[in-house]
């Protein structure tokens, strides 16, 4: 056998070509990232006002005011757990375990659409 014998070659490695794929797809997932996390921010501030405004014309209604705020809280409540039922039960919990889990390799990886369970809940 002949060292330079072409039948007896490695398979070529792909080098820069697949670096610059996996850079390119880095920068896609980071700007994906940081959209989720900024529509997920301007959504908090804006839940945060309309709280404050439910807050601000229930304690001028006194009980009926009262009541709608709790039955508002009740309402939010059902519907979140209904959803995380419903859609995935993954969702419930803050996640940090299941991630552990999951980089233990100990469970698979959660599902997609527990995004849009997560979101609103």
């Amino acid at each position: 056998m002949f060292p330079h014998d072409p039948k007896h070659a490695a398979p070529p490695v792909e080098g820069h070509g697949s670096l610059l794929v996996l850079a390119l797809l880095a920068l896609v997932v980071g700007a994906a990232a940081g959209l989720v996390g900024a529509i997920f921010r301007l959504t908090l501030e804006q839940a945060d006002r309309l709280r404050d405004a439910l807050i601000a014309w229930a304690q001028g209604e006194k009980i009926a005011g009262f009541l709608f705020v709790v039955a508002t809280c009740a309402a939010a409540a059902l519907i979140a757990a209904w959803m995380v039922r419903r859609f995935c039960p993954h969702a419930s919990g803050s996640g940090i375990p299941h991630v552990e889990a999951v980089l233990n390799e100990q469970i698979p990886q959660a599902p997609f659409h527990l995004i849009w369970v997560k979101f609103p809940c």
